[in-house]
């Protein structure tokens, strides 16, 4: 068990109640940055803080560099839990929150052994939940979760009375909308596409829908930015794909799979962000992001996209056929163009209320107080 920097303050001080974190995610996950997030939100609102993870993970050095005490653990089983159990033992332990199967089944055992204790399990999938694991086999395996965290409606549909939605929160310092940085007139409008490069994420569907736009509409007023890194598609076959959709590369669309230097004048730039995701998207951080920065958003609306944009601040293409949604996009675009400052102001104000982690700290806390859970005044 290793502790790293950030677990400077002692659980067993002080009198503000204690909420554990236990995370196996091991990658820079959209589950990794809710429970960071999810931790944040609550020093905030006043509890203390313990991030359990597994040891070298993203979850861990995130935690440890927003200043979450940290215990690094090699993984999440039987034998480990007593390591976990010491590292989270204070009398002042209120809640475990719980983000992944392994640390489910795990807080099971704590609360045998701490009854008192609250379980919140994270739920970041779409599988539904209310038709299965009946009788003995649900009370073994959920009986023990006094409520389930999700991130949108959509999820929370899917689960039973217990589920609560609680939206991700946004590091308001790390995003946030550059004045000024408005598309501007002249030249061609950028749309950006932002995140992995991966074929659930939508990018040859859209490829063939912007380019019957273009041709339809005029070549010379909107491109296409995709910015990502390869994951399970190259660089090289979404270019062809490009290619074969009647994008010419360089001009129409162009690609970064680097990361961009400074991604708050990338999304507060373009003239739209673009979530053209064929599945997937449970926790839609990239729309958050984008709408934080006053950008506008064209989504495929699956998932929990469609709750992500008000009205006025993004175009669901779902369930839209050719050539009706190549004239609707460009209906859209053409107004997101022409946008004010004033306007991209303003949605980036209300979004970051919104989004930002003092609304997730509101939320989280009413969720908390069903519980009996309050911080200290």
């Amino acid at each position: 068990m290793t502790f790293l920097p950030a677990h400077s303050e002692n659980l067993t001080s002080g009198r503000a109640p204690v909420i554990a974190h236990l995370l196996s995610n091991r990658w820079n996950s959209a589950i990794t940055e809710y429970a960071v997030h999810a931790a944040q939100a609550l020093q905030i609102a006043g509890f203390s803080q313990i991030m359990v993870a597994l040891k070298g993970s993203a979850g861990a050095r995130r935690a440890s560099a927003a200043g979450i005490p940290v215990v690094e653990v090699e993984r999440f089983s039987m034998v480990q839990l007593p390591e976990i159990a010491r590292a989270i033992q204070s009398p002042a332990l209120q809640a475990l929150f719980v983000y992944g199967g392994p640390e489910t089944f795990l807080a099971k055992w704590i609360k045998g052994m701490r009854s008192e204790v609250k379980v919140i399990r994270f739920r970041g999938d779409d599988r539904d939940a209310t038709t299965k694991l009946k009788g003995v086999i649900q009370r073994i395996a959920q009986g023990h979760i006094d409520v389930f965290l999700t991130p949108s409606n959509f999820i929370a549909q899917r689960l039973d009375a217990r589920a609560r939605k609680v939206e991700p929160g946004i590091d308001l310092e790390r995003i946030h909308r550059i004045r000024g940085a408005d598309p501007g007139p002249g030249g061609r409008s950028t749309c950006v596409i932002l995140g992995r490069l991966d074929p659930i994420k939508g990018h040859g569907l859209f490829f063939r829908i912007f380019a019957q736009m273009l041709a339809a509409k005029g070549q010379e007023l909107y491109s296409l930015h995709v910015v990502g890194e390869p994951e399970n598609i190259s660089q090289e076959a979404l270019e062809h794909q490009a290619r074969e959709a009647g994008l010419t590369i360089g001009r129409d669309v162009i690609f970064t799979a680097e990361r961009v230097a400074d991604i708050n004048l990338l999304l507060s730039s373009a003239c739209a962000g673009i979530i053209c995701s064929t599945g997937s998207e449970i926790i839609c951080r990239v729309a958050q992001e984008f709408l934080v920065c006053g950008t506008p958003l064209v989504i495929s609306g699956v998932g929990s996209l469609r709750e992500i944009p008000l009205a006025g601040d993004g175009f669901n293409y779902g369930g839209l056929r050719s050539p009706e949604i190549e004239e609707a996009l460009w209906g859209f675009l053409e107004k997101s163009r022409i946008e004010t400052r004033e306007q991209r102001e303003s949605r980036a104000q209300s979004s970051a209320e919104r989004f930002g982690l003092r609304a997730m700290s509101k939320a989280l806390c009413g969720v908390l107080a069903e519980l009996g859970i309050m911080p200290v005044s």
